[in-house]
Order: structure tokens, then C-alpha cells, then sequence
């Protein structure tokens, strides 16, 4: 009878167990949509392809990523995808923090003028406790951070003249994306003009704006922004980060281990687009945009100082917006990291 029993208790235990991984599986969608901004064959593209590969590989399957490029889901609106994740239309995104700020000023402290010398000093940001701070920042909207990846550094291209001195942008039409950066262009003379980016080569090439500012790997390239614009600032003005997330509902719905090898396929995917692809690239994309008659401009230490004099009011004003307590970690990181 003993026997008996036990071989009925093995069996139930059994089934129970296959019941429970059936209901698991089960619970798995059949894809997952990931909204990126730009195209999949850019820097930032890249990534968000990776991830997808990397999570398929890293769950065997379990778990299909499928990535909808130049923010397809949303009709272009690159704004409301961080709005989209977090209401649960949409399961990841991997965004910029500009495109995130709007709804989450945390994501502000990268985009403050002259925050940043150096990639070293970016790292050692993210890594901080302010990575964490930013995290937890999304999480109060029903996100979860999972990766940070690279849009690069933000630099000025114009039409006009070459930009070495804060007084060689007054009057020059500058395209530009949210408030912030509104601000530090009117502190350093130019007209900031708000523009969607789909506009943006025909208003250059027409001569609607002078000028706008980019990553020149994630964007001045693949969009031939050197066909239109005649200089170059080499200024680090402004970092441009990329968040990847998952709405905070998905993510719980996973068990722990696919939430491990998803977090893996984030942290790997991320490290190769940063290291394998943003900044292998910057070094030949500057030599890449002089063989196509761009004029560089490298600033040196003094150049820059007079730059970051003329906008520390506008770097004063947005520290309220962020959080005193964020910005002072990211200083303190950015300041170790010398």
C-alpha cells in the first residue's frame, strides 16, 4: 500500500510539475515589440537587433523579440513610445533619454551642457548610483530598465561659418529637440528652432535652418548630414543615451530565470553595440566626414570653458528640474572618473 501511494504521490508531483511548465510556457506571448526611433542599420539600430537575437538564443526560443524600427508603432511620434511601454501597448523599447525626458526628467542629467569630457566620464555615470537613481526613475512610470546603450555625444553642424566661440552662433537657426536643449542654444546667442526630424535635410539643404546637433555616428552619417552642412563643432555638448526598457507588467510576468538570460541578452547586446559599434566607429566617421568636405572644428579646454560659462545658467535651471541629489551623484562620478 505504501508503495502504492508513493508511486500516486511521484505521479501527481509529476504532472504538476509539467502543468506548471505548460502554464508558464503558456503565459509566454508568441512575440514581444520593441520600438527603436531610427532604423535598423544604424549604431542604435544595431543594438536593438542584437538584443532581439541574443534574447531568442539566451532563452532557447522561449521568448521572440521582434524589433519595430523609425518608431513604426507609433505612427513617428518618438515621444510617445516611453508612454506606449509604460501604458503596456508595447513590451520593450530601446529610446533615447531626450525621447524619455518629456515624461521623466531624470533623463534630463545627460542632456545638461558640458556634463560630460569624455566616454570614461559617460561610463562611470551610468555605472554609478545615478544609473540606479534614473532606473528607479522609470519604474515610477511601470518601467524597468533592463540595459544602457549609445546614441554618442551630441555635436553642432552649420552652413554658415566655422563654430569656435559662443559668439559664432548668434543668429544662426539651429534645429534642436526638447526644451532643454531650447535653452542652451538661446544662452549661446542662436535661434533654437523646433523641428520634426523628417524635415530636418530639406530645411538644410533649402537653407529654413543653418544647423542642428547630433550624434555623428548614430545620425550625421547614415543621414548624409554632410551632404547639406558645410562645418563641424567637435564639442561634446551634450551626451545622447539610450535606455533599453520593458513595460514593469512584462517583466514580472516572466520567472526568474528568463528574466535572467533576458537581462544577460540586454547587458551583452548593449556592451557590444557601445564598444563594438558606437565608438569603433567615431574615430573613422570624423575622417569619413573630412574626405567629404566637412571642416572640423576641435575645441580646446579654454574654447570649451567659454561655452560652459555661457550656459551654466541654463545648467543651474535645469538641476531643478532633474533633482539636485541625481545631478550631484553624476558629478561626483564624472569627477572620479578624471
Amino acid at each position: 500500500m505504501k508503495k502504492v501511494l508513493c508511486m500516486v504521490l511521484a505521479v501527481v508531483l509529476l504532472l504538476g510539475v509539467i502543468g506548471f511548465n505548460e502554464a508558464s510556457a503558456a503565459a509566454l506571448k508568441k512575440e514581444y515589440k520593441l520600438t527603436m526611433n531610427v532604423s535598423t542599420d544604424t549604431a542604435w539600430g544595431k543594438g536593438g537587433v542584437k538584443f532581439a537575437e541574443l534574447v531568442k538564443e539566451y532563452t532557447d526560443g522561449k521568448v521572440n523579440v521582434k524589433v519595430y524600427p523609425n518608431a513604426q508603432l507609433v505612427g513617428g511620434d518618438q515621444i510617445r513610445q516611453a508612454e506606449m511601454v509604460s501604458s503596456g501597448a508595447i513590451d520593450f523599447m530601446l529610446n533615447s533619454t531626450i525621447n524619455i525626458a518629456p515624461i521623466i526628467p531624470e533623463c534630463n542629467v545627460f542632456s545638461l551642457p558640458f556634463m560630460f569630457p569624455d566616454h570614461e566620464a559617460v561610463d562611470a555615470a551610468t555605472k554609478s548610483a545615478g544609473g540606479d537613481m534614473v532606473f528607479q526613475a522609470l519604474e515610477k512610470h511601470n518601467m524597468v530598465g533592463i540595459g544602457w546603450g549609445e546614441n554618442g555625444f551630441r555635436e553642432l553642424t552649420n552652413n554658415v561659418r566655422p563654430v569656435a566661440h559662443p559668439d559664432d552662433l548668434k543668429g544662426l537657426k539651429i534645429r534642436v529637440v526638447t526644451p532643454i536643449y531650447v535653452d542652451i542654444m538661446r544662452a549661446l546667442g542662436a535661434n533654437a528652432v523646433a523641428m520634426n526630424w523628417g524635415e530636418v535635410f530639406t530645411a538644410l539643404q533649402q537653407g529654413v535652418i543653418d544647423g542642428q546637433e547630433n550624434p555623428i555616428v548614430g545620425v550625421i552619417i547614415p543621414n548624409k548630414i554632410y551632404e547639406v552642412q558645410k562645418y563641424l563643432t567637435n564639442w561634446h555638448y551634450s551626451y545622447d543615451a539610450l535606455i533599453l526598457a520593458v513595460n514593469k507588467q512584462v517583466w514580472d510576468g516572466f520567472d526568474p530565470e528568463i528574466q535572467k538570460q533576458i537581462k544577460k541578452a540586454a547587458e551583452d547586446s548593449m556592451h557590444w553595440q557601445i564598444h563594438d559599434v558606437s565608438r569603433v566607429g567615431l574615430k573613422d566617421g570624423l575622417e569619413f566626414l573630412k574626405s567629404k568636405g566637412m571642416i572640423i572644428t576641435d575645441l580646446t579646454p579654454e574654447q570649451l570653458d567659454a561655452f560652459r560659462e555661457r550656459t551654466k545658467p541654463v545648467y543651474d535651471k535645469w538641476v531643478q528640474n532633474i533633482g539636485s541629489d541625481l545631478v550631484k551623484v553624476f558629478e561626483e562620478a564624472v569627477a572620479g572618473s578624471r
